[in-house]
């Protein structure tokens, strides 16, 4: 795949805000680990399964998790991108 270099500094742009996006999340959902001493993945299991109450940060800290994996698509997706856009260029 050919992509102008114009679309390549935009999608190098994108995946720069997606990494800090992610970077931004992660710290919020870090801290909600120290309070509640779960790792996010296991807040997830417990959430989904009902086991945990239903307190507003319960529901921040899912919203928050979501939002990383919503970005980190977003930056899987262009990282592929870019990388056909290289291998074509190369």
């Amino acid at each position: 795949m050919h992509l102008k270099s114009e679309v390549i500094r935009l999608l190098e742009r994108e995946k720069t805000v997606s990494e800090a996006a992610i970077a931004r999340l992660r710290e919020r959902c870090h801290l909600l680990e120290q309070q509640y001493g779960w790792p996010t993945n296991e807040f997830l299991r417990k959430f989904n399964a009902g086991e945990i109450g239903d307190e507003q940060e319960f529901f921040l800290w899912y919203a928050l998790a979501e939002a990383v994996k919503d970005w980190q698509a977003t930056r899987d997706s262009v990282e592929e991108l870019l990388a056909g856009s290289e291998a074509v260029s190369a």
